[in-house]
């Protein structure tokens, strides 16, 4: 199973609530933490992990906040993902470490054997999640509040 900490997700949802208001001019932090649910602490420090990684920039004023530094359509999910996490998929090292200590060809093999399906796996998963631009969530999540509003009145 792959798990991704509260900070990546907080980051995917800043990303995204940047990507919506897109063109609009700069978002303020504490208006992302009201509407995604955010501990505004926690975002400041998400933020600034983004800025380092030249997913955001800052202005500075009365009507500054965030902004993405590229078009939500060119911001891939697994780029911030990856940014955030690091490698997404590594083998277990308690596993690593006893398929490691094994002696004989079966172990040796074994070894290579789980190190290349892993990679398979690694592999699958960062091209798919890099598929995934910003612009797509953003339309997927308006038509999901479109359809959300729609049973509301029914």
């Amino acid at each position: 199973m792959v798990h991704f900490s509260a900070k990546s997700e907080y980051a995917v949802l800043a990303i995204l609530a940047l990507s919506l208001h897109s063109g609009e001019g700069p978002l303020q932090v504490r208006a992302i933490a009201q509407k995604e649910r955010i501990p505004l602490r926690f975002l400041e420090q998400v933020m600034n992990h983004l800025k380092k990684r030249g997913f955001v920039e800052s202005v500075r004023g009365p009507h500054g906040g965030y902004r993405l530094t590229r078009l939500p359509e060119q911001i891939r999910l697994g780029e911030v993902l990856q940014a955030m996490e690091g490698p997404l998929v590594e083998i277990d090292s308690a596993q690593r470490r006893q398929r490691e200590s094994l002696n004989g060809t079966n172990g040796e093999i074994d070894n290579i054997l789980i190190k290349e399906v892993w990679q398979e796996v690694n592999t699958s998963l960062r091209d798919h999640l890099d598929s995934i631009n910003f612009k797509d969530l953003a339309e997927r999540k308006k038509e999901l509040e479109g359809k959300q509003t729609l049973m509301f009145h029914i």
